[in-house]
């Protein structure tokens, strides 16, 4: 990142009002206030709030009188609840840049300025009053050519990358990988910006990755291959499609935190349980006791086992708390949204973020067994589970044919997923 001299300091948001876009229903949260001196934050919710009973976040703030302080980690001083509406990653970094290249000082923002950046844009429901903007977001068509390239640009420190574009479109989204959010009329296949202020009649709102320095040249193709394998093994994904162009293909998928009637409130396992993603902090049985607490539904509980078991077998580690959530039915109920960001990855060194019985390097049936046990999951119920996502990991050349995936890149990917019997500790996870 380039460094400009003299940078101006930014003036600080000392308090925030935050609204709740509830399918369409505006409704009064609460207020959010800074402590400069504590470098903390304190919320208290509004006198009527109480009235929808709506438990925004049941385990950590919970609805009742008086402010409610934030604790001073993981997440900066900040309430869970509210670093969910953050972006981290690459929503942190174009956020960063558009403010350095203005002259402005980024590294003295607190928190409660960058959900003033986010306003009303973000992800999920929550909304956050006033809104610190740039000026008018241009909308219209997009060329996601030129798009990728810039995202490419900005990760490379390029100063002439277009950050401004990049930014009004990234939609508070988290995560390394670049992203933007579109407009995409299903019948005709073209696409628009969404910066968050509505789209025109024929337009869903999608979400798009593009590929990081650090991602397989053929990332779109194999998120997507693997996007289908995850839905043949029993996984709930959101609708999902490759979006090809005269120079790419990219992974889309349809937003779940947005409906025909409004926006979708939805916290992370990281948010309910203020859990730091950035390192591991919580386990699979974990995860499972929180799914059963908060949606009182053994179904939901069965989802989850599975998407365990598919993270497990499909070797992907990048499973932290922030990699799985909860959305907000009209009624108050919660159950777990589709699941996203199901790649190949390796996780902090070489383990799954998420340790299951225990191990996070080599996770055997045994560990995944001996979780199903204590979330008291019937064992015939996990060995079918377990079979199902064995029988869709082995068909892994299948999918990646069927999205044009490279034949070198879909055998490396078979070798590891489908010949594990050459490593002795890895023989109980596919016998």
């Amino acid at each position: 990142m380039k460094k400009v001299a003299n940078q101006t300091p930014l003036q600080s948001v000392e308090k925030l009002s935050v609204m709740l876009d509830f399918y369409g229903q505006q409704i009064d949260v609460g207020t959010l206030a800074w402590s400069k001196d504590e470098r903390r934050a304190y919320f208290e919710y509004h006198p009527d709030f109480a009235s929808k009973r709506l438990a925004l976040s049941p385990f950590r703030l919970t609805v009742g009188e008086g402010a409610k302080e934030a604790p001073y980690q993981p997440f900066g001083g900040l309430h869970g609840m509210f670093n969910d509406s953050l972006p981290d990653g690459w929503g942190r970094l174009l956020l960063d840049r558009r403010l350095q290249n203005l002259n402005y000082d980024f590294r003295l923002l607190t928190p409660l300025d960058r959900l003033a950046y986010l306003g009303q844009t973000g992800v999920g429901a929550l909304r956050y009053i006033p809104n610190k903007v740039f000026g008018k977001s241009a909308g219209g068509d997009i060329d996601l050519d030129w798009l990728a390239a810039e995202a490419a640009a900005v990760q490379n420190e390029i100063d002439e990358a277009d950050v401004d574009r990049l930014q009004e479109i990234q939609g508070g989204s988290a995560g390394v990988r670049p992203k933007i959010m579109i407009g995409l009329n299903q019948k005709t296949g073209k696409v628009i910006a969404d910066s968050g202020s509505g789209l025109a009649d024929g337009f869903d709102p999608w979400l798009v990755k593009f590929k990081a320095n650090v991602d397989p040249a053929e990332i779109g193709r194999e998120e997507y291959a693997y996007s289908l394998m995850a839905k043949a093994a029993g996984v709930e994904m959101p609708l999902a499609r490759l979006i090809k162009t005269k120079k790419g293909s990219y992974f889309a998928v349809k937003r779940f935190d947005r409906t025909a009637e409004g926006s979708v409130h939805v916290q992370t396992a990281s948010g309910l349980l203020e859990a730091d993603h950035r390192a591991p902090s919580i386990d699979y049985d974990t995860l499972l006791r929180v799914t059963r607490a908060l949606t009182r539904d053994e179904r939901h509980v069965r989802q989850m086992f599975v998407r365990m078991v598919f993270n497990v077998l499909a070797h992907n580690r990048d499973d932290h708390a922030k990699n799985h959530a909860f959305l907000m039915a009209k009624d108050g109920t919660w159950h777990p949204t589709p699941a996203y960001d199901l790649t190949l990855s390796e996780g902090p060194g070489g383990e799954h973020n998420l340790a299951v019985a225990g191990e996070g390097r080599n996770p055997t049936k045994t560990h995944i067994m001996k979780v199903a046990d204590k979330a008291s999951i019937p064992k015939a119920q996990a060995e079918q589970m377990f079979e199902q996502v064995r029988a869709a990991v082995d068909r892994w050349p299948q999918f990646g044919k069927e999205v044009g995936l490279s034949e070198k890149r879909t055998s490396e990917i078979d070798h590891l997923l489908n010949k594990r019997s050459a490593s002795p500790t890895d023989v109980d996870a596919t016998s």
